[in-house]
């Protein structure tokens, strides 16, 4: 790492800067590309860029940009599912898997998981930079967001690349390493998963002198990827012609066919290849990406990102910003005043700056000059007490280990996870439901916590009743764990509805409020 563990306000805006700029760069750069398979050797823009591309990879931070803005640092998925489906109007693959499920009253994470093909797929590693800028420095806290916003409209692999992301674009503010930078993003990822297998791919094709070719095709067949078959092998549009740096494509039989909606795995080490076979060129580095097909204004623009927050905005090349409009367009969202949509990268830029002492209070310092943005001391995953150090109690690792089956509810003082079995929000006739919900107590005071259960009908019988008594032990000199757990049990019967609402009551002994968690279960096939 890196010796220095502090950079100055204007650094910092420098590197958001670039950070913009360079997503923008890149994803113009690869979107005529996008969903095609191909090998090309562009060195430049193929269409005309005078007027700015609308890109969802930036639209769905303006989203979150609009979240912290009005909430604050206290956000998680639920949050984040509300402003989605107030303002992503886009109603395609996962986006519209997760509007729809969420419309049901499923919550994330499952509402990125139950019938959503493209649950592993792109939608939530594109738009890890909001994340990363309001985090830098600390990779764990920027991966912990990053979890909270793929969960709603993602699963497994596509939650595991964007918190591969989020870490490194977080770690990239002050260490500039790629081998060290793509160890923080996998310290974060499970031992076994396809993203962790990709990274791994492409660094041994780097280290061991296969050409970058040859690493992509190797990639296509460890990790197939969905996305370059959805519009086939390249044959030129009308808005790109084919050409000698576009030719148009035959099919390589050597890459198998991809399970639909599996491209997270493929296209974090797409964005490898381009960024090791670059060199840490920008220009060179980008082009790689997108001369590797597939999500190729994903891949760019995000590697564009890493780049852009290496170097820094003032260091990038000229003809590369010059030649790329920094207005935004968009092209999936409902607007209004209250997401106030920026109409431009420097726009972005101010306001995401702005927001960094909210959420990241705990590494800045004020100057006369502004603010100091201090690194975390280990750039890799930090705890203390085994509980994880943010605004809330949560353990990272136990976020990714729990999903898709365990919904977090986040109240004052008190943390509520409720955890479904196996068949998930299904109920079937005579067939017993177990529902797990466990208290993490937030105060350092003991709690006892009454437990309601609300619209469970009768003839359902559950067991031990429908109202319960949890004690909580508190956190100072406490030897005990200061959770604790109940399991709803119950065997529904006479199933005459498609969907039952069920309402889990809590009150906290000697408070005045009081807390609800809607639970949707719904009878069918799904």
């Amino acid at each position: 790492m890196n010796n220095k563990h502090v950079i100055n306000y204007k650094e910092y805006c420098d590197k958001v800067k670039g950070c913009y700029l360079g997503k923008n760069i890149g994803g113009t750069l690869g979107a005529p590309f996008e969903c095609w398979r191909g090998v090309y050797d562009i060195d430049g823009f193929m269409q005309d860029v005078s007027s700015p591309v609308p890109n969802d990879d930036v639209d769905l931070q303006l989203v979150w940009l609009a979240a912290v803005e009005h909430e604050g640092k206290n956000i998680d998925s639920h949050v984040l599912a509300k402003y989605w489906e107030t303002y992503v109007s886009s109603g395609i693959s996962e986006y519209g898997a997760c509007k729809n499920n969420y419309s049901m009253g499923i919550l994330p994470p499952l509402s990125g998981h139950i019938r959503n093909e493209n649950r592993e797929s792109n939608g939530a590693w594109i738009r890890t930079e909001i994340w990363a800028c309001l985090c830098a420095g600390n990779p764990a806290l920027a991966a912990n967001y990053a979890y909270y916003d793929a969960c709603v409209d993602h699963s497994r692999e596509g939650i595991y690349a964007a918190v591969f992301m989020a870490a490194v674009q977080a770690a990239a503010f002050f260490e500039n390493d790629v081998y060290k930078l793509a160890e923080i993003g996998l310290s974060y990822l499970p031992e076994e998963c396809g993203v962790r297998n990709a990274v791994n791919l492409i660094i041994d094709c780097y280290k061991n002198g296969d050409d970058w070719k040859t690493a992509r095709k190797k990639l296509l067949i460890a990790e197939p990827s969905s996305f370059g078959e959805i519009c086939g092998e390249w044959k030129g549009t009308e808005q790109v012609p084919a050409c000698k740096k576009c030719p148009v494509q035959e099919k390589d039989v050597d890459i198998p066919e991809a399970v639909h909606g599996y491209d997270a795995p493929a296209s974090i080490g797409i964005v490898l290849i381009g960024w090791l076979y670059g060199g840490g060129d920008f220009g060179k580095s980008v082009c790689l990406a997108v001369n590797c097909g597939e999500d190729a204004d994903c891949t760019a623009g995000s590697l564009g990102a890493i780049l852009g927050i290496i170097q820094g905005g003032s260091a990038l090349p000229e003809k590369w910003v010059k030649n790329c409009s920094e207005k935004i367009a968009v092209c999936s969202l409902r607007t209004d005043n209250m997401l106030n949509v920026p109409q431009t990268v420097p726009e972005l830029c101010k306001r995401v700056v702005k927001l960094f002492p909210v959420v990241s209070s705990d590494r800045c310092d004020f100057t006369e000059n502004g603010f100091e943005v201090i690194s975390a001391e280990n750039l890799k995953y930090e705890k203390q007490k085994d509980v994880f150090q943010m605004h809330k109690q949560e353990d990272f690792r136990e976020l990714l280990a729990e999903s898709p089956y365990t919904v977090r509810f986040h109240f004052t003082g008190l943390t509520v996870k409720v955890k479904f079995d196996e068949t998930l929000v299904m109920v079937k006739e005579n067939q017993e439901k177990k529902i797990r919900i466990t208290f993490a107590n937030g105060y350092y005071c003991h709690q006892f916590i009454t437990l309601r259960i609300h619209g469970i009908p009768q003839e359902w019988n559950v067991q031990d009743g429908s109202e319960r008594v949890i004690g909580l032990e508190q956190w100072h000199s406490c030897k005990v764990n200061f959770t604790n757990s109940i399991d709803i049990v119950f065997t529904p019967v006479l199933l005459q509805k498609a969907k039952y609402e069920i309402v889990f009551e809590i009150t906290v002994n000697g408070k005045g409020e009081k807390y609800f968690i809607p639970v949707s279960l719904l009878n069918g096939a799904f």
